[in-house]
């Protein structure tokens, strides 16, 4: 296949691709009733064809929601989509499509079709999913910018929702390191939601995908955050929860992780504490554990075959953290002494230097006593 002909199927214009855009744009009808269709009717050209006295067939034997078949025929032809679709900058794949994602082809309920703007996912490269809790706590923030830095470093993409919280951290940190990230949305790719993330959404669009199974102009219903769920781990070679209730998307995007026998981490928290529950939990189910920059690497982005690129983890530090940084040296330090040289609360001193140790900075050498990695 040369590059003209792997364009023209990446932007649709393969045979027969128009019938399935056609048939996933169709509104309020999901992956099991496209599937029901197919059944019925063989292929997606025949959908669009059906004659009126067919989708009333398949009505009177249950399936009300053909009426939205007919309807839709009467709304666009498949080449009207099409030219829609490209006009507004979306472009579509189908699951008979050769550039469809791989990792996807391997679920048993795999989208039949894929809404994008940007790009996928390369093959090539090692996939990791990182998701967590919106209302995150600062330390939550700092291990989601720490382990999307290490993806990145290490030559990975990073897959997640590109919502509040853990999800844009990540994947807002992993672009301004120069890496490639993945937004995968429960509603349609024309639709910024949460809206305060729309800056994410453009450089998503620019530095890798925002991509979505449905249709442009799907709202955000609650429904359809499981089901987006899915497709982020499903994207993914790994998924890493970092700060998670007990009930929270993140552990359901976990749980089809570990159907999808895909590897799961977690970040462990303070016992006692609701951020930290979901993901003490999945740690006691036998998830792995994240304990440090370090062991992360040597454990789990080595043995999966992903190698530290030229790109160096560049560490930007707020002036109180460089403050606390150049007071410290290679011998140990106590809290009295550098609260002495900082003239910082403890508490204040004690946060900074939690950050400190989270970006590899700094180790506590013995309990309050800290010293400089490098």
């Amino acid at each position: 296949m040369d590059k003209k002909e792997k364009i023209q199927i990446e932007t649709g214009d393969c045979q027969g691709e128009m019938y399935w855009a056609w048939l996933c744009s169709i509104p309020g009808l999901y992956l099991p009733q496209q599937k029901i269709l197919l059944q019925y009717l063989n292929h997606p050209e025949a959908v669009w064809k059906a004659s009126q006295k067919e989708l009333e067939a398949l009505g009177r034997e249950g399936y009300e929601w053909a009426k939205k078949v007919s309807w839709f025929q009467k709304k666009s032809t498949p080449a009207e989509r099409m030219h829609i679709l490209g006009k507004r900058g979306i472009r579509f794949i189908s699951f008979r499509n050769p550039g469809y994602p791989m990792r996807l082809r391997t679920l048993s309920n795999a989208p039949l079709g894929l809404f994008y703007k940007g790009s996928l996912p390369e093959e090539q490269c090692r996939a990791a999913a990182i998701v967590g809790a919106r209302m995150c706590s600062r330390f939550g923030k700092d291990m989601a910018e720490l382990i999307a830095g290490m993806i990145v470093v290490y030559g990975g993409q990073v897959i997640s929702g590109a919502a509040y919280g853990i999800d844009g951290v990540a994947q807002m940190e992993a672009l301004r390191r120069g890496g490639r990230s993945y937004g995968i949305l429960g509603c349609g790719v024309d639709v910024c939601y949460p809206k305060g993330n729309y800056l994410l959404f453009e450089q998503l669009e620019k530095q890798g995908g925002i991509i979505s199974e449905f249709p442009p102009g799907t709202p955000p219903l609650r429904s359809h955050f499981p089901m987006r769920n899915r497709l982020i781990s499903g994207m993914s070679d790994m998924v890493i929860v970092v700060e998670a209730r007990k009930k929270s998307g993140s552990l359901i995007t976990a749980d089809f992780a570990a159907e999808q026998g895909r590897e799961v981490y977690a970040v462990p928290g303070r016992p006692g504490e609701e951020l930290s529950e979901g993901c003490n939990e999945l740690i006691s189910q036998g998830a792995g554990i994240f304990l440090s920059p370090e062991q992360f690497a040597e454990s789990v982005l080595v043995p999966m075959g992903m190698e530290k690129s030229k790109k160096s983890l560049q560490v930007t530090l707020a002036p109180s953290e460089e403050l606390v940084y150049s007071s410290l040296g290679l011998h140990s330090k106590g809290l009295i002494e550098l609260q002495e040289c900082t003239d910082m609360s403890l508490t204040e001193l004690s946060d900074i230097l939690l950050r400190l140790e989270l970006k590899g900075l700094v180790r506590e050498t013995s309990r309050n006593f800290y010293a400089k990695m490098k």
